[in-house]
C-alpha cells in the first residue's frame, strides 16, 4: 500500500538562475583585493613559489623520464630533470608579472582585467550551475532544491509542504519518516549528498539509461540501510514499491519518491 508519493522536479527558473550568476560574479569581483593579497601572502617570493608550485610539478614530472633515456642533444635523465627544475625557477618572474597585470588598476578600475575575466566566465559558470548544481541544491532566491526537499519529505518534516514548488507533484499522502528518530540528522545529510552527486552525474552523462540505473541503485541502497525496520515499510529498491528514483517524465528530470507499507 502506497502511503506517500511525490515527484520533485529538477529545474530552476531562468530569471532566478540569472540573478544567482550575477550575484556570483559580483561577489568574486568584490573579493578581488583580498584574493590578490592572499595570493601574495601564500607565494611572496621565489622560494615559496618553488615549494608550493614548482616542486610538486617537478616531482610529478620526474617519474616520466626513463633513467636510460638520452635525447638528441645528448641530455640524459639527470640533465633533463635539472633543466626542468631550472625552468621552474625562471617561471617565477613570469608568474609575478602576470599576477600583477591581472590585478593592477586600469582606467581607474582596480583589478580591471581580473573583473573582465570574471564577466567572461559567467556563461561557463552559469551553464554548469543551472544544469548540474542549482536544480538539486536550490538557491537563496528560489528556495530549496529537490535534494533537501526529499530529505525533509522522508523524515516527516511537515514544513516541506510550504516549500513544494508549483511544478512538483504530490500524488499520495504527505511527508513520512522512514528512518529512526535518532538517525534523522545523518539521514538528511547522507541523502542530500547522494542526490546532489547523482543528479549532477546523470546530467553530465546526458541522461544515459545506465547512469539512471547505477545512481538509483546507490541511492536506494543508502536509504534502505537507514530504514527503521519497526515501521513496516516495503524495502527501498530501484523501481520497487518503495523507492527514491531519478526518472525522466515529459522530457524533464524528476526525483520520484514513493513509500509503501507491507
Amino acid at each position: 500500500m502506497i502511503i506517500s508519493h511525490v515527484k520533485l522536479i529538477a529545474t530552476i527558473p531562468i530569471d532566478v538562475a540569472q540573478r544567482v550568476i550575477e550575484s556570483w560574479a559580483r561577489n568574486i569581483k568584490d573579493e578581488a583585493p583580498d584574493m590578490y593579497a592572499k595570493m601574495l601572502s601564500r607565494i611572496p617570493d621565489m622560494k615559496r613559489f618553488v615549494e608550493r608550485l614548482g616542486q610538486p610539478s617537478h616531482d610529478g614530472f620526474a617519474p616520466f623520464v626513463n633513467p636510460a633515456f638520452v635525447n638528441k642533444g645528448g641530455q640524459g635523465h639527470d640533465d633533463i630533470e635539472a633543466s626542468q627544475a631550472s625552468n621552474i625557477k625562471l617561471s617565477y618572474d613570469k608568474y609575478r608579472i602576470k599576477l600583477e597585470r591581472m590585478f593592477e588598476t586600469v582606467d581607474g578600475i582596480p583589478a580591471k582585467r581580473f573583473k573582465e575575466i570574471v564577466d567572461l566566465m559567467k556563461g561557463v559558470y552559469g551553464a554548469g550551475a543551472i544544469a548540474r548544481t542549482l536544480p538539486f541544491t536550490g538557491t537563496k532566491i528560489e528556495g530549496r532544491g529537490l535534494a533537501p526537499l526529499a530529505g525533509m519529505w522522508l523524515v516527516n518534516d511537515l514544513t516541506v509542504m510550504d516549500q513544494i514548488r508549483s511544478a512538483d507533484k504530490v500524488l499520495e499522502g504527505g511527508p513520512t519518516r522512514v528512518c529512526s528518530a535518532e538517525t534523522v540528522p545523518d539521514f538528511k545529510v547522507m541523502l542530500n549528498q547522494r542526490l546532489i552527486q547523482a543528479g549532477a552525474s546523470i546530467v553530465k552523462r546526458n541522461f544515459d539509461a545506465a547512469a539512471f540505473a547505477a545512481h538509483n541503485d546507490r541511492i536506494n541502497h543508502m536509504v534502505q540501510s537507514l530504514v527503521d525496520p519497526g515501521l513496516g515499510l516495503m524495502p527501498f529498491a530501484t523501481g520497487a514499491p518503495s523507492h527514491v528514483d531519478y526518472i525522466m517524465e515529459d522530457d524533464q528530470l524528476f526525483l520520484d519518491v514513493q513509500v509503501s507499507q507491507i
